[in-house]
């Protein structure tokens, strides 16, 4: 994947449309990019609870469910609704001439 100091390109823009999300390997990590109303968004693709993949959840506006136990994430904030204190790590996202890039560098823990 083509790198740009820390940023790595993730996907096309367009290939991801609103209210998708799409699992991606990015150097070793699990990382969950989401598309709500035109933002993008990339999240750890593992639920902090039991390393469920939150790709296989439901996501419904910013809340993505957990298929495992049913725990809710606000995508923007990482944060578990039931308990703030418990977060999936989130990371920095730029679209750039239509391409989506993601800062592992940093990832909000």
């Amino acid at each position: 994947m083509k790198q740009e100091n820390n940023w790595i390109f993730a996907l096309k823009a367009d290939d991801l449309n609103d209210g998708e999300k799409k699992p991606l390997l990015i150097e070793g990590n699990k990382v969950l990019v989401l598309r709500i109303d035109g933002d993008f968004f990339a999240m750890s693709n593992k639920c902090p609870h039991m390393e469920c993949p939150l790709s296989k959840g439901t996501l419904e506006q910013y809340v993505i469910k957990c298929p495992c136990h049913d725990w809710k994430f606000d995508i923007r904030n990482g944060e578990f609704l039931d308990a703030r204190e418990i977060k999936v790590p989130l990371y920095e996202i730029k679209v750039m001439e239509g391409s989506v890039f993601v800062n592992l560098e940093g990832a909000d823990k």
